[in-house]
């Protein structure tokens, strides 16, 4: 018995190194080919209007920012010089009385759409911040001190042409 745990110890001991090249391999930000920051803006936009779907038809979207960025901090802890393209709009001509059941629809389409729940701030104020699991898509709804209502979205971290470098 004492022989066997040896031999069991010396093969955990010869794989060790092995196993720590593996992860520290697996550790570093490896660059990998993305949607273009042209799909980004289009599935960005997408998103606004099939959320924008979920609420009355009254409701007047107004552009407030549509812009690409550079992704200074991307959450993947992947490599600079890529892009994040956003969508910003104001929500007019709904009764802010009923803001609380609009976010409410707009929260059940995401769940139902595979967006998980960021940050929710309610009762304290309505916003929702939310991501979409499969493709890292974010949005957020929200009001602000004046009561006017904003839906917002972002994409992930994304090269210019979709290819690692590219755009720099």
């Amino acid at each position: 018995a004492q022989r066997h745990t040896r031999t069991r110890m010396n093969r955990t001991i010869r794989a060790a190194p092995l196993l720590l090249i593996l992860l520290i391999a697996g550790c570093g930000a490896t660059p990998h080919n993305t949607i273009t920051v042209k799909q980004a803006e289009q599935q960005a936009e997408d998103y606004f209007r099939q959320a924008l779907a979920v609420l009355p038809a009254q409701a007047r979207p107004e552009v407030g920012l549509i812009d690409t960025y550079e992704c200074d901090d991307p959450t993947d802890n992947g490599p600079k010089g890529r892009k994040t393209a956003s969508v910003d709009y104001k929500i007019h001509d709904l009764p802010q009385a009923e803001y609380p059941e609009y976010i409410a629809q707009i929260e059940r389409w995401w769940r139902d759409h595979d967006f998980r729940v960021l940050d929710d701030e309610r009762p304290k104020r309505e916003s929702i911040w939310v991501e979409n699991n499969k493709e890292g898509f974010r949005m957020r709804i929200k009001t602000n001190d004046i009561g006017e209502l904003f839906l917002i979205v972002s994409s992930p971290c994304v090269w210019e042409n979709g290819t690692p470098g590219s755009g720099q």
